[in-house]
């Protein structure tokens, strides 16, 4: 039998020390030789016939190599279960010479979780904040939704340029007699006031109509990547070739309409309210978490494993980059995060990581699980928001390995919920902090 002994580094690292007896290092080896025996392929000798003491001779320190290989994968793990070790990811491992005529002892040195026995989760304080959604909140999401429903449409003749408008400009820079490649431009889409051409360069438009090119003064800014001409004036030969103004339409029934999904202003309306309803809710759930993680990491202090916290730096970088990619962003402009920026994303990572420690944990303690009336349930539930049949929902998840997530996901809601319907919650009203301002 393997002998075993755990050594805790930390809290979450342990040393393990496994020494395999000498007669089942023999007897691997031996078996080891014979399987090389049938198939060893040497000159002089047919398949399966060569002497051992010459397989031993030529293979010694390959067979060696490969026992010692097979009898840390037949321990390992058997190992671990039998010690009740999870380990999240092998640091290192050191072993002894094989010796035939002794023990194999190899040592190494993991990352676990740590062992919580969470208290202090039942009956935690909470404030739970309560907010309706008002006129003046569907109001405001309609009047988003009036915006980004804007159309272009030429500026009248005779009119000047103003914030908003859309241009398609050429653009020659000079400064010094020079011209500025970098800032010399033709069929330049800009949209006034966002000042994307340069900072503070739009309002030097303003009032503008389409003409004959016009020359503009401009001071270049202090921070200018051509240092030699940061903080110098220069010169910006503009020739407006296309404006367009915004036009903004009426908040009505056929604004509704045209949205393609609503008969009515009304209707539009409903669904607004009904889609606040819904964010609040979720900002609602999303503070309680919060809460709730704060209050029982406080009380449970422990250490986060780093492996997991390093990885979770690695999520959260991954996640911004998609985010950024899918707004048309290329990423290949942006290297990857170094250490410093890294280790600013840490303290929300490890948070993140404890969260899912300590709600696993309780998970556990109260054996709280997800059933399978629970899965049908919410496939069920999420199936008919897509529109979709639950088969086919519950189909796309087994074809993307999502199912394990997707369960995960329930149980931790279930475990969050147990804590919830246990905790001292205080409701209250919804508040828009105003900032001070000076008298």
């Amino acid at each position: 039998m393997t002998n075993i002994q755990v050594e805790d580094l930390s809290a979450v690292r342990k040393k393990v020390t496994f020494e395999v007896p000498q007669d089942r290092v023999s007897e691997t080896l031996e078996a080891q030789y014979k399987d090389l025996k049938k198939n060893a392929q040497i000159k002089g000798f047919r398949r399966g016939k060569v002497p051992m003491e010459i397989i031993k001779n030529l293979f010694k320190e390959q067979v060696h190599s490969d026992t010692a290989k097979k009898i840390i994968e037949d321990t390992f793990e058997l190992g671990l279960d039998e010690k009740k070790i999870k380990p999240i990811t092998v640091i290192n491992l050191d072993q002894e010479p094989l010796d035939p005529e002794k023990p194999f002892i190899y040592t190494v040195e993991i990352e676990a979780p740590p062992e919580l026995d969470v208290q202090g989760f039942r009956e935690i304080l909470l404030n739970k904040t309560v907010r309706e959604v008002n006129d003046s909140d569907i109001d405001e999401r309609i009047e988003v939704i009036r915006q980004r429903h804007a159309k272009l449409a030429p500026i009248p003749e005779g009119n000047g340029i103003k914030d908003g408008d859309h241009l398609v400009v050429d653009v020659e820079a000079v400064a010094d007699g020079e011209i500025i490649k970098s800032l010399s431009v033709k069929d330049y889409h800009l949209e006034m006031g966002r000042n994307f051409y340069l900072p503070d360069f739009d309002s030097n438009l303003t009032g503008l109509k389409l003409a004959e090119p016009v020359t503009i003064s401009h001071t270049l800014a202090e921070d200018f990547p051509r240092k030699e001409l940061a903080g110098k004036p220069a010169t910006f030969t503009v020739t407006i070739k296309e404006a367009k103004e915004r036009l903004i339409p009426e908040v009505n029934d056929e604004l509704a309409k045209d949205l393609g999904q609503f008969e009515s202003l009304e209707d539009l309306k409903k669904q607004v309210s009904q889609d606040l309803r819904d964010s609040y809710d979720m900002d609602i759930k999303e503070d309680l978490r919060k809460q709730i993680v704060e209050k029982i990491i406080e009380a449970n202090p422990f250490e986060a494993p780093e492996s997991l916290v390093e990885s979770r730096i690695d999520g959260i970088i991954m996640g911004a980059r998609e985010n950024l990619a899918r707004q048309g962003i290329d990423m290949k402009r942006f290297p990857l995060p170094d250490k410093a920026q890294r280790d600013s994303i840490r303290p929300k990572a490890e948070e993140q990581v404890k969260a899912a420690l300590i709600i696993k944990a309780i998970g556990e303690k109260e054996e709280i699980l997800v059933t399978q009336e629970d899965i049908d349930a919410e496939i069920e539930t999420r199936a008919k928001f897509f529109g979709w049949s639950p088969d086919f929902f519950r189909d796309q998840l087994e074809e993307n390995d999502r199912m394990e997530d997707f369960t995960s996901s329930l149980l931790e809601d279930k475990i969050y919920l147990f804590i919830e319907q246990q905790a001292d919650i205080t409701e209250v009203p919804y508040s828009v902090e105003k900032p001070e301002t000076s008298e």
